[in-house]
């Protein structure tokens, strides 16, 4: 099962439960109401990033998990549930005492821990009981809502998957001056597999642009074509005006776009760009030698 955390504590301990959108309305994977999902299509605007961005839209995974609810450890107080909604639940009483200060290092509180299960449509399937306890700060994570990621977590993990992109140099490693070398870039699209919370989200990546540095402070644009005649279109070819080793290099921008399961993909409006490895080029000189004088 998976869990979450809440922190919970009385108002003058200067501890609250955090605000959140109400998991209970929310839509879900396929944007329908109530089955306890994410909302996918990111119209909370305040659970983003910036103004139409929607790196920090909330994914709520659907799945069964473990509520967790915490109070301090005073031997009167309890948590009671009232429904079988994420919060539908109480505290009675809700007392600080001594007893929470003990055996916990400076600045945390010993909490007692009260759990129920849940559904994946985020509904009780039994009440809560107690569960010993632990030491909380005011700053651990507080996610008794439904477990959840955000798009950005999930670029995150995508990212160290993105494909690095690869090219070849026509002729390979060496050149002359003033011929022109072909270069021609290997990217594909590529889908990637994250894992989340025990749900795999795939992730496409779609080649865009494509910008090459050819090590002389020159550069250049597009794909390219292998075995490419001199001059031909599309093709991408650099003289190298003197001798020397030039390290060439190739930058592409990928268009992310993440499937929810169920639900509308998610489009990234930025591009993730990826560098290749750099390649050596030697570059000669041609020079005429006399060998008869007639």
């Amino acid at each position: 099962m998976l869990g979450a955390t809440l922190v919970v504590a009385p108002t003058a301990s200067g501890w609250a439960p955090p605000a959140a959108a109400d998991p209970d309305s929310g839509p879900g994977w396929g944007g329908s109401e109530g089955d306890g999902g994410v909302d996918v299509e990111g119209r909370d605007r305040d659970e983003q990033t910036g103004p139409g961005s929607p790196g920090g839209t909330k994914i709520y995974v659907p799945g069964p998990w473990t509520q967790r609810v915490y109070t301090p450890h005073c031997p009167p107080n309890m948590v009671y549930a009232t429904g079988d909604g994420v919060r539908d639940y109480q505290f009675d009483p809700d007392v600080m005492c001594t007893g929470a200060f003990a055996n916990c290092p400076d600045g945390e509180i010993r909490m007692w821990v009260f759990e129920r299960p849940m559904n994946a449509n985020n509904r009780a399937t039994d009440s809560f009981s107690r569960a010993g306890s632990t030491c909380r700060g005011a700053d651990d994570p507080s996610d008794s809502e439904p477990p959840s990621v955000t798009v950005d977590e999930i670029i995150d993990r995508a990212r160290a998957l993105a494909p690095t992109p690869t090219f070849v140099i026509e002729p390979a490693a060496r050149s002359y001056v003033n011929v022109p070398t072909n270069f021609a870039a290997e990217v594909e699209p590529v889908t990637v597999e994250v894992e989340v919370l025990g749900f795999t989200i795939p992730v496409d990546f779609t080649p865009g642009e494509v910008r090459w540095s050819f090590g002389d402070g020159a550069d250049g644009s597009g794909v390219g074509i292998r075995h490419a005649a001199v001059g031909q279109e599309g093709a991408v070819e650099h003289a190298y005006g003197r001798s020397g080793r030039y390290e060439v290099t190739l930058a592409v921008d990928y268009d992310a776009q993440i499937h929810v399961p169920n639900g509308d993909p998610i489009v990234l409006p930025t591009p993730i760009t990826r560098q290749s490895e750099a390649q050596s080029l030697l570059v000669d000189e041609i020079q005429s030698v006399v060998t008869e004088v007639g």
